[in-house]
């Protein structure tokens, strides 16, 4: 099977002069601090070219990742560090760059889990180190309420369909990977366990070796060999209190280089809750049996599903299971009523099961899974109180580059069930050791439902229960957060806001006549044109005073027992903040019953060291403007979220969609000047203007 290189490419796509920029050392190093990570990943290459030669540098990244850092250490003398700018404007500043001999690094975000650096002008001989930091909320692992899962995707996996830009692909690299992890929890640590590669593990401190005091809420992690970048890297950490509510917040001072003066809270939630279970419910499985899926991926689905479909309730129950690939298939043209005969007859069609079907198909699939609903044809006949709500099983490794037009499928799909007066929710199962956590999480996200993974040779019964109990609860509705106390009557909030009058027209003054245009003005001066698509002006309004993701809306946020559930805000403040809120308030309704709960707030804690890759060392603002470029970059493409987009990624310096780092090596080009200057061999007259040379004192003959 083919992968895409991760690593160094000549431009041009000549994957044989990658022999001239082979791989020395490839290492990540993590900082998992309670629920939060801060990672560094760094590859050394060792330019063997004869000349100078452009380089494309690929790489995954887990979908949650915030990019937050760029930097490439040429020679390890000269750095050469990214700042963010527009993706085109990047762009046009590198090719400008690599066109005046100048070295220069660009960082884009090709797909939300592949990035590319490229890199221009590398000298013969050159040794280069690619620098990227990230932060990321820790993922649920799943199988436990008190269980982190950490994944570090080491190859991207061959995709169906159409790349988002023209990305190499070559045989399984044999490049070696490093990992260390280390692990600070605010209670001990429990359990460290890896289901994908063999690991080293230190107890009681953040290092290999134990040198001091015995601390239990720490750890150390480090492959135990080096491992081959042909799979996934996954390590799942348990400690005591993970389930429990938490929230954090970070201030950020205008006079600590803030454009304005604003809190970032993370509430980060696991509910121990029952909700009541629905009534009834219909359940479709939409299962992929692509080429992809062959070997133990679709013996896992297949296990998987005899182990849902023997858990769903018996009463009020339809079901039906959808198969696709190229093609799609059903078990049934709509779903059936649960019964021993039905369940017999579904089992015997699992069984059956091969990866068979061809590529992936997976957008028109879903559509159809949507369609073939029971209630779908009589919406506007059945009564709100009478139409069943539908959960939809999604089981796929995510091998396929629609990513952007399977989210906007499942989002209007389940907001339009919405505005009917039916629930429509997705869940994911993903499947395999190269499973595309960005498809997986994309879906569940716009479905407002939930993902859980399993990798090869990995239980799954833990995490299928928890699924499908989120499924077999209800939602709940209005939820909204009350993150600061509601503003007093006598507290003024002018500062706030920033009103703009706009003076009426005067009806009684005529426009003034405008001259007319001459098509051969001899004072005009030609604007410089520039080629390629260009950017849409947008005059955005100011940032509302809170921003949050994911905010209530049309569609609940998802908030299911047993899995963790993080959101953010960042809350503008007035020029003379007070001290934080004590607690956050939480409202909603499930099934018409009232929920009401609160959350302590307490000041985010960590140490400045780990803090070394995250720009102002501001982790939760990071954090927080990473998900609220996620909820944009969601929705519709329009200039006005791409213009959301780019004002977060330059204010909080993210790549994105939109974003990109660029960097330029401004300071060897004046050594090269300054060499060229001092080892050259000018000739002094010819050098100097001779009204120069006229007043210099000739020297005695």
């Amino acid at each position: 099977m083919s992968y895409i290189v991760v690593g160094i490419i000549p431009v041009g796509g000549d994957l044989k002069l990658r022999e001239q920029y082979p791989l020395v050392q490839s290492r990540c190093n993590y900082n998992v601090i309670d629920v939060y990570s801060i990672a560094e990943v760094v590859q050394d290459y060792q330019s063997t070219a004869p000349i100078n030669r452009d380089v494309d540098y690929v790489f995954p990244l887990p979908p949650s990742a915030a990019v937050c850092s760029f930097k490439a250490v040429i020679d390890d003398k000269r750095t050469i560090k990214g700042i963010v700018k527009e993706k085109g404007e990047a762009k046009r500043d590198f090719d400008k760059a690599v066109a005046q001999g100048k070295t220069a690094g660009l960082l884009q975000q090709e797909h939300a889990d592949v990035f590319r650096v490229s890199l221009g002008n590398i000298k013969p001989n050159t040794k280069i180190s690619v620098h990227i930091s990230f932060v990321s909320i820790v993922p649920h692992d799943g199988s436990s309420q008190t269980a982190l899962r950490i994944t570090m995707p080491t190859s991207i996996a061959p995709r169906y369909g159409v790349a988002p830009t023209n990305i190499p692909w070559a045989r399984n690299s044999s490049n070696r990977f490093e990992l260390t992890v280390a692990i600070q929890m605010n209670k001990p640590v429990t359990s460290v366990s890896s289901p994908s590669h063999p690991i080293g593990l230190t107890l009681g401190c953040n290092q290999k070796e134990l040198t001091g005091d015995y601390e239990p809420s720490k750890a150390f992690v480090h492959l135990a060999d080096a491992a081959f970048l042909d799979k996934d890297i996954v390590i799942v950490v348990s400690a005591q209190g993970l389930d429990a509510p938490r929230c954090s917040v970070e201030r950020w001072l205008k006079s600590d280089g803030a454009e304005e003066t604003t809190d970032a809270y993370a509430l980060t939630l696991v509910p121990k809750f029952d909700l009541p279970a629905l009534p009834r419910q219909e359940y479709i499985f939409l299962v992929d049996r692509s080429g992809s899926m062959g070997g133990g991926r679709i013996n896992s689905v297949k296990a998987a599903l005899q182990i849902l479909l023997r858990s769903l309730p018996s009463r009020n129950t339809t079901f039906n299971i959808v198969s696709f690939g190229s093609h799609h298939t059903s078990l049934w043209p709509t779903s059936q009523p649960y019964s021993a005969e039905a369940m017999e007859t579904a089992s015997k069609h699992v069984d059956e099961f091969s990866a068979n079907y061809g590529g992936t198909e997976m957008r028109a699939a879903i559509e159809y899974a949507f369609q073939s609903r029971a209630d779908f044809k009589n919406w506007h006949m059945i009564d709100s109180k009478e139409k069943v709500p539908t959960s939809v099983f999604v089981l796929t490794d995510g091998e396929a580059w629609d990513l952007e037009g399977l989210v906007d499928c499942v989002s209007k799909n389940c907001t339009a069930s919405k505005d009917n007066g039916s629930l429509l929710r997705t869940f994911v199962l993903g499947v395999g050791n190269e499973v595309s956590t960005a498809m997986c999480d994309g879906i569940a996200r716009a479905g407002r439902g939930t993902a859980v993974y399993v990798a090869t040779g990995e239980k799954p019964d833990a995490k299928l229960m928890g699924l499908l109990k989120a499924a077999r609860g209800g939602v709940i509705d209005d939820l909204a957060i009350e993150w600061t106390p509601e503003t007093k009557d006598n507290e003024s909030m002018d500062d706030e806001f920033e009103v703009v009058d706009t003076p009426e027209p005067k009806k009684d003054i005529a426009p003034s006549p405008q001259a007319p245009l001459s098509l051969f003005d001899d004072m005009h001066v030609d604007k410089p044109v520039e080629l390629g698509a260009q950017k849409s002006i947008v005059n955005l309004a100011p940032p509302p005073r809170i921003q949050q993701a994911p905010k209530s809306g049309k569609l609940p946020i998802p908030l299911y027992p047993g899995f963790r559930c993080s959101i953010f805000a960042i809350i503008k403040q007035n020029s003379n903040p007070g001290p934080y809120s004590p607690h956050i308030k939480i409202t909603g309704k499930v099934l018409g019953r009232d929920v009401v709960f609160q959350v302590p707030v307490s000041p985010v804690s960590v140490d400045n060291s780990a803090l070394a890759g995250v720009e102002g060392g501001r982790l939760l603002h990071t954090l927080a403007a990473k998900q609220l470029i996620q909820a944009f970059e969601d929705l519709a493409k329009t200039p006005e979220n791409k213009a959301e987009i780019e004002r977060l990624g330059k204010r909080y310096s993210l790549a994105s969609s939109v974003t990109s780092f660029i960097a330029i090596d401004e300071e060897k080009e004046a050594e090269d000047r300054l060499e060229e200057w001092t080892t050259g061999t000018p000739d002094l007259e010819w050098e100097l203007p001779q009204s120069l040379l006229s007043q210099l004192p000739r020297l005695p003959d």
